[in-house]
């Protein structure tokens, strides 16, 4: 349980199962996760398909050592959206319990890699995450309603896969040593794009060509030392750059003319003359600058350079 309600009273927003004591008293309306841990008795997975009934909002998620193979899906045959996070996992023929009204698929990594043609029986996805399993990837380019994608620990060639997709608005990328992303180009509808510790990644000129995008992260890239003109980005309202140790220049973000949020963090080779480039920026509204953790931020008179430079806006 999570949160409070205005009555001071527990709300319930996550009921976990498998750890004893299980309740299966009704499922609150404020309840958007379900989680299993450890095993269960056919019984109780029997109850607690049926307290998720007509609950299509609700993600089931089995982790830890909740199973080694996905039979216990048998019970959830609607099921609309699941995350698989089973390290242990052995065989994932279960997947065929559900229907093809599956629309969200968060499929975590485990020690044995599988094909992803099991995803030819999911036809609704919407939203896919995948982590470590690229086998047979190619499947997923016949999932023409996604709208969502993430890829994480998985190296591609090139991101040429997410042509199949026109509807993507949600692209993340993780890990890996993918380092060819032209082909985000070719996405006219992209909004959010997260890029996280592609270290052998140091280019990042595509960025200037993604026309559509709202809100853009890089995050732990060592080797980036800047980035390109964002100029034509004219919706892009928010920007992170977090942990990107080797930048020295991000003025090409201060060129975007819709810019409304900024977070800085983890960049140690700033100065206060590198954040001169936000001043008087038409749109801009808040500013968030991070001193250093362990020497790896930015530095602390820096941030006081930048309150004294940019004060209508930085905020602590």
């Amino acid at each position: 349980m999570d949160g409070t309600d205005t009555d001071d009273t527990r709300v319930e927003r996550n009921r976990g199962f498998g750890h004893g004591q299980d309740s299966f008293e009704p499922l609150g309306p404020e309840c958007t996760l379900v989680t299993v841990g450890r095993p269960l008795e056919t019984s109780a997975w029997e109850r607690l398909a049926g307290l998720m009934h007509g609950r299509p909002e609700i993600l089931l998620r089995l982790h830890t050592a909740a199973s080694r193979d996905l039979e216990p899906l048998r019970f959830f045959p609607s099921l609309k959206r699941l995350s698989v996070d089973l390290h242990g996992l052995e065989d994932i023929a279960g997947f065929a319990h559900l229907k093809d009204g599956l629309e969200q698929l968060d499929f975590g990594k485990a020690k044995k890699r599988f094909s992803l043609r099991f995803l030819d029986g999911m036809p609704s996805l919407q939203g896919l995450s995948l982590e470590g399993h690229s086998k047979d990837i190619a499947a997923i380019s016949r999932l023409s309603r996604l709208t969502q994608l993430s890829f994480r620990g998985i190296t591609l060639p090139d991101v040429s896969l997410l042509t199949s997709f026109p509807e993507l608005r949600i692209f993340s990328l993780a890990l890996g040593g993918t380092r060819d992303l032209e082909h985000l180009a070719g996405l006219s509808k992209l909004e959010i794009l997260h890029l996280l510790r592609i270290n052998k990644l140091a280019d990042l000129a595509i960025l200037g060509r993604l026309t559509s995008l709202r809100i853009l992260s890089v995050d732990s890239m060592p080797n980036v030392r800047s980035l390109p003109s964002l100029a034509a980005l004219t919706r892009l309202e928010s920007v992170e750059l977090d942990t990107l140790k080797g930048l020295t220049d991000f003025s090409g973000v201060a060129a975007a003319p819709a810019l409304q949020r900024l977070i800085v963090a983890g960049t140690p080779l700033l100065d206060v003359e590198a954040f001169r480039c936000l001043v008087a920026h038409p749109t801009l509204a808040e500013l968030r600058v991070y001193p250093s953790l362990g020497g790896a931020g930015v530095k602390k008179p820096v941030l006081e350079g930048v309150k004294r430079l940019l004060p209508s806006v930085t905020r602590t």
